[in-house]
């Protein structure tokens, strides 16, 4: 069992790896002092327990902490914006050692070092399971809205939705693979968010389910959002997931409308715009306000941590 002065000392010996120019204190004092920004801050913090948001029967430290972080890192991308200074509250169980506080915190430093942002404090503490809380900070010029959705637009979508859902649905099954590898640690392309930020009149990332997270754009837009599932099924990756959906006694568009946690991004764009690679027109924004399955309404919300 490693002492707290043990813990904390392989988090700083990871945390503290490329340090950039605007961070005047860093790790080891009462507080983190960075350079003050000329455009607006973008906050956002998430918090994941153990037997709730992960599992780690299937899932190494590695993943968990690389998980955490992509999920507060899409949130400030699919605002417009930069993550740069990430907070990192952690309480773990007494008999925690430090090989196992540094192959969490890898998970963490690795995906956070992918985007450039850079863990510069936080807090430890013990508890009868994992805990975490990450606070991320960035720059951001235009933020972009949920409510900035308009009659006319496109809905469009950067990957297909579903694939974390179909991973959870073959963990739960005993299958230990690639074909689940995305519920363990999702692959979160930002450089797609960017791409669209010049663009888009609204967005978010996918993280409580497609049909819940258009929910949010339509009611805060007052607007009518109607999607086809035949678009969905022209995105790439469509017919492996339907056939392990198939073959594994799934719903596929139980997996796409409504899983989580695949941190994709949808955004409306006005009408006819040229896309950036790779994303895909889904539906189209109506005078309303709903959310409408091939015509349909959808009456499904997604994930509620207190159902």
């Amino acid at each position: 069992m490693a002492t707290e002065s043990e813990l904390i000392a392989a988090l700083s010996r990871i945390f503290m790896r490329g340090e950039p120019e605007s961070l005047i204190v860093g790790i080891g004092d009462d507080a983190a002092v960075v350079k003050a920004h000329l455009t607006p801050i973008a906050l956002a913090s998430d918090m994941a327990v153990e037997g709730v948001h992960f599992d780690r029967r299937w899932s190494s430290l590695y993943e968990i902490g690389a998980k955490i972080t992509s999920a507060n890192l899409a949130d400030i991308f699919a605002i417009g914006g930069r993550p740069e200074y990430l907070l990192v509250a952690a309480a773990l169980p007494r008999e925690f050692t430090v090989e196992e506080i540094e192959e969490l915190a890898l998970g963490i430093f690795d995906e956070a070092t992918s985007v450039g942002a850079h863990v510069v404090g936080g807090d430890l503490t013990h508890a009868d399971q994992i805990v975490l809380s990450i606070s991320v900070f960035g720059s951001v010029g235009d933020p972009i809205l949920r409510s900035g959705a308009k009659v006319g637009d496109d809905v469009v979508i950067s990957k297909l939705p579903g694939e974390s859902a179909g991973g959870l649905h073959m963990l739960l099954r005993g299958t230990l693979d690639e074909k689940s590898s995305e519920h363990r640690n999702p692959t979160v392309e930002y450089e797609k968010a960017q791409a669209i930020s010049a663009i888009a009149h609204s967005m978010c990332d996918v993280s409580d389910g497609l049909i819940s997270e258009l929910t949010h754009i339509a009611s805060a837009s007052q607007v009518q959002i109607a999607i086809e599932r035949e678009l969905l099924a022209l995105a790439p990756g469509f017919d492996q997931l339907e056939q392990i959906a198939v073959e594994n006694g799934g719903d596929i568009w139980e997996w796409v409308l409504h899983g989580g946690e695949d941190h994709i991004f949808v955004a409306t764009v006005a009408g006819g715009s040229k896309l950036p690679t790779g994303f895909l027109r889904i539906g189209s924004v109506l005078e309303g306000s709903r959310v409408l399955v091939d015509g349909f309404i959808a009456t499904h919300e997604g994930f509620n941590h207190f159902d």
